[in-house]
């Protein structure tokens, strides 16, 4: 989120505002590290019958802490590689439908797939490369001046 806070926000964020606005589409898109902070709410989803899908992106960690370690503190990388259960199978143990992506060429499909759900969420696992770091990025206590364009 570059500091913005989305983290542990984006997965309750999308079910307000899907309980707000029932008429209208609404969609998650979420870290692995930030859904692992509220998947429990899928059980609501589940309970109201909410037509929600959630997009996680899984990439195995928490992703900007792994880039910062991995940028600033030489690789030594401490509490930001996570042990990640199968979301998919996850939503379909709440209630829900799960769909698993594991190759680029499947997400237009999943896509579709959970855009079209009705009636129940659609955790949507979309496996990412661990190492793909998220660019630009301002190192901590700089200006914009200072900004990361590439590894």
């Amino acid at each position: 989120s570059g500091g913005l806070g989305a983290m542990g926000f984006g997965f309750p964020a999308a079910l307000g505002a899907k309980f707000a606005r029932p008429d209208k589409q609404v969609l998650a898109l979420v870290g692995d590290g930030g859904f692992q902070m509220t998947m429990q709410d899928l059980i609501t989803a589940v309970e109201h019958r909410l037509s929600l899908p959630i997009f996680i992106l899984n990439n195995g960690a928490l992703g900007m802490v792994r880039q910062w370690q991995s940028f600033f503190y030489r690789g030594r990388f401490s509490s930001s590689i996570l042990r990640n259960p199968d979301f998919a199978k996850l939503g379909d143990a709440y209630g829900a439908r799960g769909i698993r992506v594991e190759r680029p060429e499947e997400v237009e499909g999943a896509l579709r797939t959970a855009l079209a759900t009705e009636g129940v969420p659609c955790v949507v696992d979309i496996l990412c490369d661990p190492e793909e770091n998220c660019l630009p990025m301002i190192p901590s206590g700089q200006s914009v001046a200072e900004m990361i364009l590439d590894d």
